[in-house]
């Protein structure tokens, strides 16, 4: 299992260990890309081949992604088709992000997938975060790791959501929780 496995699985990893290497050797390569990127005239050709270089293999076809943003781990991320995110996204990703079909993201949003062990703060715990599809993430909202947003879900602008959001909720607040049911 590599290191990037093991971290989406949530397993422990020691960010001073010889195993952690090709996570920071990823991290500079990622930063490098989005500084070209977040740097270019935004044109489609320079945002598509900036996009490219950033994701590589995972290019996401079917989204569209506003800059400036900042992706520290783009490899984690899997999207779906027709996924809109506004400026300014900011993702700690090494836990793993699936973004499914139909995701609309508001700008200033933040994901969060990693954490560190209290008692040793070189230690990373990784949780996944799963946003489903037709869900709409408000502007300035924070999702923390581990967290599911729901089928259908809408989480409003500046929320910091720390528990998973059920399908169809609208939630907000600051820790979020369902302000009503869609019907």
């Amino acid at each position: 299992m590599n290191i990037f496995e093991k971290l989406k699985n949530g397993e422990p990893v020691d960010m001073t260990s010889e195993e952690y290497e090709p996570a920071v050797a990823e991290l500079i390569r990622a930063n490098m890309a989005l500084y070209k990127l977040n740097h270019s005239e935004p044109t489609p050709e320079n945002m598509q081949e900036g996009f490219k270089n950033l994701f590589e293999e995972n290019y996401p076809n079917g989204a569209t992604i506003l800059t400036p943003t900042q992706i520290d781990f783009p490899k984690q991320i899997k999207f779906g088709n027709n996924v809109f995110i506004n400026h300014s996204l900011t993702c700690m990703s090494i836990g793993g992000i699936e973004i499914d079909d139909n995701v609309q993201i508001g700008p200033n949003v933040t994901i969060v997938t990693d954490n560190h062990d209290a008692t040793n703060r070189m230690v990373l715990k990784c949780k996944k975060v799963h946003i489903c599809k037709n869900a709409w993430i408000g502007a300035c909202a924070s999702i923390m790791p581990g967290v599911t947003i729901g089928e259908n879900a809408i989480v409003a602008g500046g929320a910091v959501v720390t528990k998973d959001v059920p399908a169809n909720a609208v939630v907000g607040g600051n820790p979020a929780k369902v302000i009503k049911m869609l019907s």
